[in-house]
């Protein structure tokens, strides 16, 4: 059985590991979770990389896909322009529905998220009082759409940041 847990950053790139202890396996062999999510603390340092998300189900989730490098745990938390590095996060066969919005895929202007890619994704709207319903929000988020998405996330800029030479983990912490 896969597992699948989501990971906050701290300022110094170190991550803390939430488990989802909610996950289950259905009769259809999908894993049923609340939320797929990266969350970063701004300043972060550090790099996550090569991550698969597959054959999961959610339900009635606000966000169930998210990736935002500007994670705040405060009520105000000043801008910053460094970042934990994204690459390579992949969403297979991932099927639900939401109540706000399907994806947020929040990427910093300095290190802009890469190799996001996307196949058999299917989430649906169910409307529930008091929720306003959302588009996918992409931004500085790049990557491929291997199959057409439900609802179509055309936010998401195919290919590669322009500049982004980003290719190990030693490139951003082990530069001299």
């Amino acid at each position: 059985m896969s597992s699948f847990d989501s990971y906050k950053s701290n300022n110094l790139g170190r991550f803390q590991e939430e488990k989802n202890d909610d996950a289950k396996r259905n009769n259809n062999n999908y894993t049923q979770l609340n939320k797929l999510n990266f969350r970063f603390l701004q300043g972060g340092v550090g790099l996550v990389q090569d991550i698969r998300f597959s054959n999961i189900q959610v339900s009635e989730v606000q966000t169930p896909i998210i990736i935002d490098q500007f994670y705040c745990d405060k009520s105000t938390c000043r801008n910053q322009t460094s970042a934990v590095a994204v690459s390579g996060v992949q969403y297979e066969n991932i099927r639900g529905t939401f109540t706000i919005k399907p994806v947020h895929f929040a990427c910093s202007d300095s290190l802009p998220c890469s190799g996001i890619s996307l196949t058999g994704v299917q989430l649906r709207p169910v409307q529930v009082p008091h929720y306003h319903l959302n588009n996918p929000f992409c931004w500085q988020a790049f990557g491929e759409l291997y199959t057409p998405t439900v609802p179509p996330i055309a936010c998401l800029q195919i290919g590669k940041p322009a500049g982004n030479n980003l290719q190990t983990y030693n490139d951003i912490c082990w530069h001299y």
